[in-house]
């Protein structure tokens, strides 16, 4: 069963379970700010990321959350560890949603072409 990761005000989100729901995929909803996101869960998406994508893809840069970073937060560089951290810290700093399945990171955001290739 497909893991969906974000937060249910999310624009990108409603956009990617709606999109789940109308093609009949199951999946389970984790809210990000309603879970304990532990390094352990953050590791296995960074461990198993799969193309087109990076470990920097986890953070989004255009966010609010982003936004509100001091300015030493965002001059970081995107480590494995400073990701988790910031993660950690801020659990709405990462892309929404990021949907796994049995812990490989399918898609980060709402794209509906690669939606339609991995997990259709």
């Amino acid at each position: 069963m497909l893991h969906v990761y974000g937060i249910k005000n999310c624009n990108t989100v409603k956009k990617s379970l709606d999109w789940l729901n109308n093609n009949n995929i199951k999946f389970e909803f984790f809210d990000v700010k309603k879970i304990d996101l532990n390094s352990n869960i953050i590791n296995e998406w960074i461990k198993n990321i799969s193309t087109p994508y990076t470990t920097e893809n986890l953070i989004n840069k255009t966010g609010m959350t982003w936004r509100k970073l001091s300015d030493d937060e965002k001059k970081l560089p995107l480590t494995k560890e400073n990701i988790i951290n910031l993660i950690q810290k801020y659990p709405t700093a990462m892309k929404r949603p990021l949907i796994t399945n049995e812990r490989k990171v399918l898609a980060i955001g709402f794209n509906e072409n690669i939606y339609e290739e991995k997990i259709k």
